[in-house]
Parts: structure tokens; C-alpha cells; sequence
């Protein structure tokens, strides 16, 4: 059995990242793609996120009726500043026998020897690379690339200029960024 893990700030969700864990899903073989928003991404401490529940709404909608995604809240439930590898202790806890791939993007492969307990981690998991058609520079980890041109932060920029979003994350969670207000501010 292979789960896919992937953490993120979902900050929003999108087209990106749903289009990436689909091939991921199909091209390792896994049994399910679980999404697991953070609370507060250690990397991103200088901009807190939309709150959690908002965050998860979203995430929740964009995944509905997709078989093989799941939605699993543990770090929002956790509270604080998000660690991977707590995480992923709890996983091995919970599927001793799985094959765990932890999805990381292009950004982060050049600052993952920052991440807390990065050797143990590397012990638990296998990183694969999700690329919207970055360049992938190392080749250490298998890498999953599609090229998709849509980022969380255009997203946001966008909508707070008033600009359509539409085609870039799916309707449903357009609907809940709009019945939310969100982003209109940032």
C-alpha cells in the first residue's frame, strides 16, 4: 500500500495542485492522495494564512466526489506552527506497512536540509517533486511534472483586484472563496 501525503498551505487550493496529485495518484500507483493543510507553515511565518476553517472549506470542496483525495485536518486541529515530521510520525504510527511519498514543490527542494528533523524524515518518507514545469535541479527525488501555470498567490492577487479567477480553481471553491469574501483584502 502507497499513500500519498501532500502538506501545503492551500492557500487557495487549485487547479495546480489537484491536476499534480492526480498524476501523482496514477503515475506511482497510490492508493490515495491525502491533502494536509497546514496550521501555520514554518516557512511562511511573515504571512499568517486565511484561517483554517476557511482554508479547509475550500480544500473540502475542491475535492468532493474526486475518488482517492481525502482532506485530513490534523495540523489545523494541532494548532501552531506545523512540522512535517510530526506528522509523518503519526502517519507511520497509523499505516506501519505503507509506503509513504510526502509530495514537496519545486520551491522547496532547495531549502528542505532547513526542515525540522530533515534526516528522520528522510528516513520515513520518500519526497517526490511536484512540478507545474519548474525546472527540477538535483534529480535526488522522483519528480511528477505537468506544466501548469497557476499559483496560490496570483490567485489571491487577483481576486483582490477584482479580476476573474475562473478556470483556475474549481467552480465549487470559487463559489466558497466568494460566499466567504475571501482575499479581496490581501
Amino acid at each position: 500500500m502507497r499513500i500519498g501525503l501532500y502538506g501545503g498551505s492551500f492557500d487557495p487550493v487549485h487547479f495546480g495542485h489537484l491536476i499534480l496529485a492526480r498524476e501523482a495518484l496514477e503515475q506511482l500507483g497510490l492508493m490515495k492522495v491525502v491533502f494536509i493543510p497546514a496550521g501555520q507553515s514554518p516557512h511562511k511565518l511573515d504571512r499568517p494564512p486565511t484561517p483554517a476553517e476557511e482554508r479547509l472549506a475550500l480544500l473540502r470542496s475542491a475535492v468532493a466526489d474526486e475518488p482517492g483525495f481525502e482532506v485530513d485536518e490534523r495540523e489545523i486541529r494541532r494548532g501552531g506552527v506545523s512540522f512535517t515530521i510530526q506528522t509523518v510520525r503519526e502517519y507511520r504510527a497509523e499505516f506501519p506497512e505503507a509506503e509513504l511519498d510526502y509530495f514537496i514543490g519545486t520551491d522547496n527542494v532547495r531549502d528542505l536540509a532547513t526542515w525540522m528533523e530533515i534526516e528522520e524524515l528522510r528516513r520515513l518518507v520518500r519526497f517526490v517533486v511536484l512540478s507545474r514545469g519548474e525546472e527540477v535541479r538535483g534529480g535526488e527525488f522522483p519528480v511528477i511534472a505537468r506544466r501548469v501555470d497557476i499559483s496560490s498567490s496570483d490567485i489571491r492577487n487577483r481576486i483582490a483586484r477584482g479580476l476573474s479567477v475562473r478556470y483556475l480553481l474549481p467552480e465549487s471553491t470559487c463559489e466558497e472563496i466568494h460566499r466567504l469574501g475571501l482575499y479581496r483584502n490581501d
